[in-house]
């Protein structure tokens, strides 16, 4: 399929929505690996991947294995009739969150490739309310031990996770809904206390969407509707950020356009996050000073990394093609950007998907995802300015949607 950069996050959704069809749908005549992955945080689990890969004729689990390859270990318990997606490593390396997802009925099991959910609601095909209730936030201890369900009735996105450790690994921000009977379904942003799978109330109840926590713990980020629908039906968001308890909530900046995914610089001083242009032309990437307010726009781009040093952020970008030429996909490379200069990097510069960028975290690496050798994609690793790009994986199944953890 093609795609104009307005619907850049449809085509990313599209590939996720293929793993999801394989991993649920087909049959498969080979083993493999597929699925999301994290990098540890030096803790209990040395410069370990975590990710979702599915062996033959099973369901997607939760495996680990050596950032420098070999063979990988499966930590989420064998089950027929669950799937386990997302996985998260806590700060200290010592255990994994993930969603649980019970096996949908073949008819109704994924969405139609393309179909991009709305911010604040749960995803393009409509959940029934006791499959939304089943849907699990689970930790597991990385060196074996029982599995925990920390809250159910978890929203599912299928292009990005919708729940964050907090910094010091006490607390997980989730997203879940106000009523699984309503059509649509509101997102409703809650805590829940590792140790005791107990839920931590706000002062007030917050509608949003994809939570971000601060550095220090102390403050949450997150996208939320404001005023009413205009006559299409589409309704302004915009990002927001309040005290970790729910109260002092302020709008950090007001546009056109629905805003999406905050992410925190891990200095604090800053928040990117990326929406689309004014009438949908395309999607734009912004930063806002947190002491001043002031917002800068970064030009065209979508999901934005920070890395470790706060200086430069990677992100996607699709490529216009020449003149002339007519493309039958997108090219989407990964960018950096001095946030200091405003200088722009093509990293990749591959006529092919180039997804999901994420850095070591020393920051002299970022890892991605390509299918410039295999039509499903694999992991590659690469130096910091572009360099030195490696093939990590070799597996007939896709990988997605990479996330390296802080140390």
């Amino acid at each position: 399929m093609s795609c104009e950069s307005a619907s850049l996050r449809a085509c990313l959704l599209a590939l996720l929505l293929g793993l999801m069809a394989l991993a649920f749908l087909a049959s498969c005549g080979g083993g493999g690996q597929e699925g999301t992955l994290t990098v540890s945080p030096v803790g209990a689990v040395q410069d370990a991947i975590a990710f979702v890969g599915r062996e033959t004729e099973s369901l997607p689990a939760v495996y680990v294995v050596s950032a420098e390859g070999g063979k990988q270990r499966r930590i989420t318990r064998e089950d027929d009739d669950e799937a386990h997606f997302w996985p998260s490593w806590s700060p200290d390396g010592r255990q994994l969150a993930f969603i649980a997802w019970p096996r949908p009925p073949r008819a109704t099991a994924v969405p139609q490739a393309g179909e991009t959910p709305t911010p604040g609601t749960a995803e393009p095909a409509t959940p029934a309310a006791e499959d939304m209730r089943a849907r699990r936030l689970v930790a597991v201890n990385v060196d074996g031990g029982d599995e925990r369900t920390l809250a159910d009735t978890v929203l599912f996105y299928s292009s990005t996770s919708t729940f964050r450790w907090s910094p010091d690994g006490s607390r997980i921000v989730y997203m879940t809904v106000v009523d699984v009977n309503e059509q649509p379904l509101r997102s409703l942003l809650q805590v829940v206390d590792v140790a005791t799978g107990g839920q931590i109330a706000f002062t007030e109840q917050r509608l949003g969407y994809l939570p971000a926590w601060s550095p220090d713990g102390t403050q949450i980020a997150f996208g939320a509707y404001v005023g009413e629908p205009d006559e299409s039906g589409q309704q302004e968001s915009e990002i927001f950020v309040m005290d970790s308890d729910g109260s002092n909530l302020r709008q950090l900046a007001s546009r056109p356009g629905p805003d999406l995914s905050p992410a925190w610089s891990p200095d604090g001083k800053r928040i990117a996050w990326w929406g689309a242009e004014p009438g949908g032309k395309g999607n734009l990437l912004f930063l806002v000073d947190i002491e001043t307010g002031e917002m800068t726009s970064l030009g065209k781009g979508a999901d934005p990394v920070w890395s470790p040093d706060s200086r430069h952020s990677a992100f996607v970008q699709e490529q216009e093609p020449p003149p002339g030429l007519v493309r039958t996909r997108p090219d989407v490379d990964i960018l950096t950007i001095d946030v200091e200069t405003g200088e722009q990097i093509n990293l990749t510069s591959n006529p092919a998907h180039d997804l999901w960028p994420t850095w070591s975290p020393d920051g002299r690496q970022i890892a991605f995802v390509s299918d410039r050798d295999s039509p499903l994609g694999e992991i590659y690793l690469m130096n910091a300015d572009g360099s030195d790009v490696r093939r990590l994986t070799e597996n007939q199944m896709a990988e997605l949607m990479l996330a390296w953890s802080p140390p």
